[in-house]
């Protein structure tokens, strides 16, 4: 035995030693990553350093920065960030207009017959990080990631898109990060997106001992769960009150760098998860399908003439449906893609012929390069008639349950509550969610405010589908939980005066201080993630008695939802009925959400929507305290 373990020894030094002392490793494949902002397509290795060269891909105009604190991980050992060209760090490095910029950086040698490395940006949290950088010439990655069970590395089946199911039940995603190692984030995000009651974030703490995350939540009615993880995420579908496992693989990080890198390849799906469950194949399918998107790209600002009449903005939609249609059609995909394709499309469609008015005036703007909405426009634009409506529902069936399983659910939503269209008069249905929907409208939203009627509950128990009551009750009692769980947060009790008064009687209070007034939503992600930043500022950089932070939400913001979330966040809080947000927001010309507005010791205000960058919020914050 000794002399196998001598000879393995005296064979693995051999192979250390024919590693050249100078050579160049081109286009490593790199494993697992944070982010899509560095990739590293070439390295030089040497007895006296390693050198990276690094691609940078970010917006036009907006700077990264590389910490000097930079290091290079290997076997247990650092090497630590010796010099550079063409980056300074610690300094802003601003982006040229392309998006794209190279450099380099200098890091001491890395061992001979070392096999893989790790970038680690410093040891922050946000810092960039990419992990297994191959230096052993491998061009392929494996199939499956490691740790996958057996049961899910097999070729999912084909067949019509499920049924949605029209419940309510506690359902728990059992999350295994594959590839997770020390140092990486320390949280996951899940956001559902369900038919009643829009998008619910959910955090959950990472178990750093086997990268495990476990999310549950009451759910109403399939939906789409996005999971993120740094630069990662996959969605797949769920059923309500399922217990599901759901494998995010890591490495897709890194696959989709070394794809982005390698442009003369055909770019294949990089698939992130695999789930059990209900909707297991379609999971599967989704995540495997390397088709085009077919989309009528609504929102791009070339979708529809301005000047069209509604007969050829009506024309305009059905020819480009009817083209992406048969797309679908003539395409590769597996007939349950090509299904699920053609739903999306008409959710797409709905939403199109609903918002008709918006989007000619979306392409007017766009055109025109005229975004100030306070500004009334010189244009009267087509106004859509039944009968146009009447044509699209035509195309397809409108009726079609299959339609909340989609990937556009809120343009179908959004279509279907509209207040300008009946689309289940147009169409003639009866039943089902198209026609059940627009008579509860509202109610989903009034019972996450805890806002139920007894009128509201007897038309609810009217309906045939008995979900929406279910749903709407269970909500309702959720809610009531949660409220008491958090009865002794504040609300700041919102000053009784005309709304033209009201935003310099919330700021009156603070007089002789300098006031950061932060409008928000708890549906705004990047609200949300602005909050999360700032939050550590005022035991940190910007601790003083003399900055007061004020935070103005409304009535959109569920109240559990709400009162839970201003627990965590230092300052007063106020909470706006649409009267009184709809007033300060034309005050300010308020064009969305987070938007901020700085008031000076003098009391004069400005909207600083600067501020959505989060170093000149700090820094423009500290220069005024000083």
């Amino acid at each position: 035995m000794k002399k196998l373990l001598l000879t393995a020894l005296v064979a693995g030094m051999l192979l250390a030693s024919c590693t050249p002392r100078n050579r160049v490793v081109e286009n490593p494949l790199i494993g697992a990553a944070n982010t899509m902002t560095l990739d590293i397509p070439k390295i030089e290795l040497s007895d006296t350093a390693t050198v990276l060269h690094v691609d940078a891909y970010f917006r036009p105009r907006n700077w990264i920065r590389i910490d000097a604190g930079t290091y290079l991980a290997a076997d247990g050992q650092k090497y630590m960030l010796q010099g550079s060209e063409g980056i300074q760090p610690d300094s802003l490095f601003w982006m040229p207009d392309s998006g794209e910029a190279s450099f380099v950086l200098k890091f001491g040698p890395l061992p001979r017959g070392t096999k893989s490395f790790d970038f680690i940006e410093s040891d922050c949290d946000d810092c960039f990080k990419l992990y297994g950088i191959d230096l052993t010439g491998k061009t392929e990655y494996p199939r499956y990631p490691a740790g996958l069970p057996r049961e899910l590395q097999k070729a999912p089946k084909d067949g019509p898109v499920p049924d949605p199911v029209l419940a309510v039940g506690k359902t728990t995603l059992n999350i295994r990060l594959l590839g997770y190692r020390e140092g990486m984030n320390r949280e996951i995000a899940v956001y559902v997106n369900s038919l009643l009651n829009g998008q619910k974030e959910n955090i959950a703490a990472i178990d750093p001992e086997n990268g495990t995350a476990t999310v549950t939540f009451e759910q109403y009615g399939t939906a789409t769960a996005f999971v993120v993880y740094g630069s990662i995420f996959g969605q797949c579908w769920i059923a309500p009150g399922e217990t599901i496992d759901v494998y995010m693989d890591l490495g897709a990080g890194g696959r989709a760098i070394v794809q982005r890198r390698n442009k003369e390849r055909e770019m294949s799906a990089v698939r992130k998860i695999y789930t059990t469950g209900m909707y297991a194949d379609l999971n599967a399918q989704a995540g495997m399908n390397t088709g085009n998107v077919y989309s009528l790209n609504c929102l791009d600002g070339n979708f529809a003439d301005y000047r069209m009449s509604a007969d050829e903005y009506t024309q305009m939609v059905e020819s480009k449906y009817r083209a992406l249609a048969d797309s679908i059609a003539g395409s590769g995909m597996s007939g349950m893609m090509k299904e699920m394709s053609m739903l999306a499309l008409q959710q797409e469609a709905l939403g199109a012929m609903t918002n008709g008015g918006y989007l000619l005036e979306h392409n007017y703007r766009s055109k025109n390069n005229q975004w100030d909405r306070g500004v009334t426009l010189d244009y009267k634009f087509a106004e859509l008639k039944p009968e146009h409506y009447a044509a699209i529902s035509e195309l397809f069936d409108v009726g079609n349950p299959k339609l909340v399983m989609a990937e556009s659910l809120f343009d179908y939503t959004g279509a279907v509550l509209s207040e300008n269209v009946d689309w289940a008069a147009i169409a003639n249905v009866k039943e089902g969610v198209l026609a059940d929907l627009p008579k509860i409208g509202r109610l989903p939203s009034k019972a996450e405010n805890n806002e139920l009627t007894q009128e509201d509950l007897d038309l609810l128990h009217s309906l045939k589908e008995p979900f929406y009551a279910e749903a709407c009750e269970a909500m309702q009692a959720r809610v009531r939980e949660e409220l008491e769980a958090v009865k002794d947060i504040r609300i700041e009790t919102t000053p009784d005066v005309a709304v033209d008064k009201l935003f310099d009687a919330i700021i009156a209070p603070c007089k002789g201080k300098v006031v950061l007034v932060d409008f928000w939503n708890t549906w705004c992600g990047p609200c949300r993630n602005a909050l999360k930043a700032n939050e550590p500022l005022k035991s940190g950089e910007l601790k003083s008695d003399d900055l007061v932070w004020i935070y103005i939400a409304n009535e959109t913001s569920p109240l559990a939802t709400y009162k839970t979330s201003i627990a965590k966040i230092q300052g007063r809080h106020y909470r706006l009925n649409p009267e009184q947000w709809k007033y300060i927001c034309e005050k300010f010309e308020i064009d969305g959400i987070p938007s901020y507005v700085l008031v000076n010791r003098d009391g004069s205000y400005k909207l600083r929507n600067d501020f959505r960058n989060h170093e000149t919020m700090k820094t423009t914050l500290k220069g005024l305290l000083e």
